[in-house]
């Protein structure tokens, strides 16, 4: 178990200190950015090496040899197997050390552990917290069978805030109308607690490892000239194509999915992913998407307005994430209840996460 875990007296959850990380699939970085070299990497606090094997599979591993301690990340890669720049050890894709010049036999301990790997939606992800992964990366079909549907954009935002912050702001509703000015009246909130109210975000997780959401309201109207600043707010959020807004979020330990509508109708998705650099060190990454309409200049509109939104959210977002404390309790109120289940569901994936250590051992 990783320090920070302890529940405060009263049996409500803490803000541990520390990188306090689930059991989950994360984002390691761009596929594009990993091409015919290893590359450092520097995830869950740690420093790992990323490269692709001979079938193009990507790899990530301690970064350093078993042999003198060399960085792996300035080898090179020769038929499919990375090349220690020192000495000239070569390993495989599973981490096995299959050659040593000089040497006819190879220690059982020239080895280094590699994590679970998929390549998909654009990132390689990267599971953490147990040698095999618990559950599947979650499917996100409008990113794969239903893509030309949607336009959009890649986005990664670096922070300081924690991997949990990250993910429980789209539980916090209410922050959504104070710092966001997102003027609902009546507003509806609730846990969900059948996967298939959020079928349109995409396929099931695994049951243990899911978590789902639901905002509904109806937007108040306002006059430009009276209120011009919630007017804008008002039209950015809804494009002005109705006053019934929905937000449908449902995710996993590590990442969530997004879908929004407009009086029922679908307007958008995302999919957020994180990548846990080291304590307070953190970036979501992944996509925002635009439903395309059937008229293309429509559509252009719809998606500005879809792009100012969103970024807009995000830079009223981080500062918040950069400057929280942690390591203290928290008052909860009212509207924190579904907060608070969130940090009980998170933190006992935290508690599933073994404290890896092999990797540990490898890198001392």
């Amino acid at each position: 178990m990783l320090p920070g875990n302890e529940r405060t007296r009263n049996g409500l959850p803490q803000n541990p200190d520390g990188i306090n990380l689930a059991a989950s699939w994360y984002i390691a970085l761009p596929a594009k950015d990993l091409r015919s070299r290893p590359q450092a990497l520097e995830l869950f606090g740690l420093p790992l090496v990323a490269w692709r094997d001979g079938v193009g599979r990507p790899v990530v591993m301690p970064r350093y040899c078993p042999h003198m301690g060399a960085s792996l990340a300035l080898g090179k890669v020769i038929g499919g197997r990375l090349q220690c720049p020192f000495h000239h050890w070569r390993f495989d894709g599973s981490g096995d050390c299959v050659g040593i010049p000089g040497v006819a036999r190879i220690p059982t301990t020239a080895h280094r552990t590699t994590y679970p790997t998929v390549e998909r939606y654009g990132f390689i992800w990267v599971w953490y917290g147990s040698a095999e992964p618990i559950f599947e990366l979650p499917g996100f079909p409008a990113l794969e069978a239903d893509r030309e549907e949607y336009i959009g954009y890649r986005f990664t935002d670096n922070s300081a805030g924690t991997v949990r912050q990250l993910l429980e702001n789209a539980i916090d509703y209410f922050h959504f109308m104070k710092l966001h000015g997102l003027s609902m009246d009546p507003v509806r909130f609730e846990v969900l607690h059948d996967q298939g109210a959020a079928r349109d975000n995409g396929p099931a997780i695994a049951d243990d490892a899911w978590f789902g959401v639901k905002v509904d309201g109806t937007l108040k109207t306002w006059r430009p000239w009276r209120n011009p600043t919630q007017w804008v707010y008002s039209v950015v959020t809804s494009f002005g194509a109705g006053t019934q807004f929905t937000l449908l979020v449902d995710g996993w330990p590590g990442g969530q999915r997004f879908t929004t509508y407009i009086d029922g109708q679908e307007v958008s998705k995302v999919l957020l992913g994180i990548t846990p650099t080291a304590d307070r060190r953190t970036a979501q990454q992944g996509w925002a998407l635009l439903k395309k309409t059937h008229k293309h200049h429509k559509t252009l509109l719809y998606f500005l307005l879809f792009y100012a939104q969103s970024r807009g959210g995000t830079m009223q977002d981080i500062p918040i994430y950069n400057t929280t404390a942690t390591g203290r309790d928290s008052v909860y109120v009212a509207y924190d209840s579904a907060l608070i289940k969130y940090r009980r569901y998170y933190q006992a994936w935290v508690d599933r996460a073994d404290a890896s250590q092999t990797h540990s051992e490898e890198l001392s």
